[in-house]
């Protein structure tokens, strides 16, 4: 009986003890949540400064959780954020940068200005207006305003600032933790004698080329890079190059080799490249030529040449690849010749994509020189084109595509071929122009300079040493009153042409002190308010 009433007991409580637990579980105000109590955002006071200065930034943008705000006047903002959270900061003329909530206190978020401002002047200390200035491998350009001064926002923290204007040295500045830098550019004549493929194909002519140059004024070469043929003469894995066929299986020109060894003694390098007359990519893209209508094929000239339509979709861009891969091979300037439509043939049977006259040939040719200057504008090269003076002199385009309005503001070097012996008996009152080298080329150059008033651009021609037709070869005297006329006429240099290289020495004055082709290099910052420098590299 005592046993049986124990056992009843105990069965009550554990019945009790179950009810007590289902109790207790069915109802959270009778036990505590085992989950931990979510943690609470606070509020933290963020402070934005310059991380080069310390100064504190105004109106940075920040922004936490998809909560933004902006710092006031000190600097700082309140924002409501859980800690060990990312704050993000961004502001106009810094990097952006980012920083993490504490456990307490305030935090700070150091923002490393990106914008770099100074002056550009020339080594007599003169502003200089219209000098490109931006970031070797970054699209972003500023320009100097009449006072020189320039601001270029987005630069690195590291890298190289390029200063580039024509008539003068280009400026190579490696970029630190200044964030000012004046920089002096001294000025830059170039005087180019003519270096067809014959000078890298005859034994020892390229030699004597380089020992003319050492001996005179001479201090640049004009080098031809692509011909009428439009095989190209250097060696290039462009994929445009040989989709057209124009990569030649032996290319003339190691410019790996040849290009420093003509920087080593200070000469300037100049590409010249042959555009709209080109045999090669007019027959393995035919879409490109201009089509000869009774055949169906390209048309060709009297000389059997084949040219392209620059109303074709292609044609600049073929052209813009070849001139952007020579100026990362390390030329200094490129060049482009036969910038016009096509002459010199059958025009009955030739056909254009666009009708072929002056309204739709001028904006055809303006878009052209636009795609090849933009894929120069922020390279080291400078960009010229050789052009037929008559287009500056006439009232039209001469049936070519060629007007000051066109070409110009493209370019950094206008290079107008004046050869007297090429203007028509009877230009400027001159019954044979070929017997008057100065009064030709001066009139032309006058009417050529009002043409570019307000342009960055420089004018910098050819002139001839050679004979053509009935007149004989020209004489020093002949050549020297060609470089006269220029001078008079403020034209920055000059470039000769004579087919085979061969020039008349006693034109050539001796060798000019103190000229350098080579870019300014500075080896540290310079600061506002210090001398600007001019390091030679």
């Amino acid at each position: 009986m005592n046993f049986a009433r124990r056992e009843m007991s105990a069965t009550r409580q554990v019945l009790l003890m179950a009810l007590g637990a289902t109790l207790l579980t069915g109802c959270g105000t009778l036990l505590p949540n085992s989950s931990p109590t979510p943690e609470q955002p606070r509020d933290v006071r963020v402070l934005v400064v310059d991380g080069s200065s310390g100064a504190p930034v105004a109106g940075a943008r920040l922004s936490a959780d998809g909560v933004d705000s902006l710092t006031d006047a000190t600097g700082s903002a309140v924002m409501r954020a859980l800690r060990s959270s990312a704050i993000a900061a961004a502001s106009d003329g810094f990097d952006a940068a980012s920083g993490t909530v504490p456990n307490d206190g305030d935090l700070t978020i150091r923002l490393r200005p990106n914008v770099v401002h100074g002056t550009v002047t020339s080594d007599a200390g003169v502003p200089i207006a219209g000098v490109h200035v931006f970031v070797e491998g970054s699209p972003t350009m500023a320009s100097t305003d009449s006072t020189g001064a320039y601001s270029l926002p987005g630069v690195p923290a590291e890298g190289t600032l390029i200063f580039k204007m024509p008539g003068y040295r280009l400026g190579v500045i490696p970029i630190d933790a200044q964030r000012t830098r004046d920089v002096s550019l001294p000025p830059f004549t170039a005087r180019g004698l003519y270096a067809p493929s014959a000078i890298f194909e005859g034994r020892g002519r390229l030699d004597e080329l380089l020992g003319l140059i050492d001996d005179t004024e001479a201090n640049a070469m004009v080098i031809d890079v692509k011909e009428t043929d439009g095989n190209l003469y250097w060696a290039t894995d462009l994929p445009a190059a040989r989709t057209a066929g124009s990569v030649m299986a032996h290319p003339l020109l190691q410019l790996d080799e040849l290009l420093p060894k003509l920087k080593a003694r200070g000469i300037y390098t100049i590409a010249r490249m042959v555009v709209m007359k080109d045999n090669t990519l007019g027959k393995t893209q035919p879409d490109l030529a201009v089509v000869n209508s009774a055949t169906g094929q390209p048309w060709r000239d009297y000389h059997g040449g084949i040219w392209l339509d620059p109303f074709n979709p292609g044609v600049a861009e073929y052209i813009a690849a070849l001139a952007g891969d020579l100026a990362d091979k390390g030329f200094d300037e490129i060049q482009l010749d036969y910038v016009r439509f096509y002459s010199d043939g059958d025009f009955k049977v030739s056909d254009t994509n666009l009708p072929n006259t002056q309204s739709f040939r001028l904006p055809a040719m303006r878009r052209f020189l636009r795609v090849v200057s933009s894929a120069l504008q922020t390279t080291r090269a400078f960009f010229s084109a050789d052009v037929f003076p008559i287009s500056f002199i006439a009232s039209d385009d001469q049936g070519i595509g060629q007007r000051p309005e066109v070409i110009m503001p493209y370019v950094d070097y206008f290079s107008p071929m004046v050869y007297p012996s090429h203007y028509a008996n009877g230009t400027f009152g001159y019954a044979l122009p070929n017997e008057h080298p100065y009064d030709v080329i001066d009139a032309t150059l006058k009417i050529m300079n009002r043409e570019r008033a307000g342009l960055r651009m420089v004018i910098r021609p050819w002139i001839q040493d050679f004979g053509f037709g009935p007149f004989p070869a020209y004489t020093a005297a002949q050549v020297l009153a060609e470089m006269k006329a220029l001078r008079d006429n403020g034209a920055q240099g000059w470039m000769i042409w004579n087919a085979r290289a061969r020039f008349t020495t006693a034109a050539l004055g001796g060798p000019l002190a103190g000229e350098e082709a080579g870019p300014v290099t500075s080896a540290a910052a310079v600061a506002s308010g210090s001398p600007a420098a001019a390091v030679s590299p």
